[in-house]
C-alpha cells in the first residue's frame, strides 16, 4: 500500500481527451486538463484583456488544446497564410479556426472533462463511519 505522501505527490490525473469533429474530417483533436497554474493564468488572461460573454473561455480553450497546438509558430504562419492576413495570437487562431458553435462544443467538452465530481453529502457520511 502506497503511503499517503506518495499518494499527494503523484495524483492519478486523467489522460489527454483525443475526440473529432465531424467538419474536420479525421483529424484528431487532443486535450488536457488544465493545472491550477495555467487555469489561474487563463483567468487572469481573460480579466486583463476585459473579455465577455463566450470570449472569456478563449484563454482556457488556447491553453488546454494540445492538437492543434494554436501557439504553433508554424500552424500560425499557415492559418495567416490561408486567411491573407497576420494571425498573431492563439486566441486570434480559435476564433478563426472554430465556428462558435464548435467553440460551444469545446467548452462543454472541456467542461465534462475537466469535472471532479465528488458528492460532498457521501463524503461526509463516509468520515461519519
Amino acid at each position: 500500500m502506497e503511503n499517503s505522501l506518495d499518494l499527494f505527490l503523484n495524483p492519478h490525473r486523467k489522460p489527454h481527451l483525443k475526440f473529432k469533429f465531424e467538419t474536420f474530417g479525421d483529424a484528431e483533436f487532443e486535450m488536457k486538463i488544465l493545472s491550477a497554474e495555467e487555469g489561474a493564468a487563463a483567468s487572469i488572461e481573460s480579466q486583463e484583456k476585459g473579455l465577455k460573454g463566450i470570449s472569456i473561455y478563449f484563454p482556457t480553450l488556447v491553453g488546454c488544446l494540445v492538437t492543434p497546438d494554436l501557439h504553433d509558430t508554424a500552424f500560425l504562419n499557415a492559418l495567416s497564410k490561408r486567411e491573407g492576413h497576420k494571425i498573431m495570437s492563439a486566441i486570434d487562431a480559435l476564433k478563426t479556426v472554430f465556428t462558435s458553435d464548435e467553440i460551444s462544443s469545446l467548452i462543454k467538452i472541456y467542461d465534462e472533462y475537466s469535472s471532479v465530481t465528488v458528492d460532498f453529502s457521501e463524503k461526509v457520511e463516509e468520515v461519519k463511519n
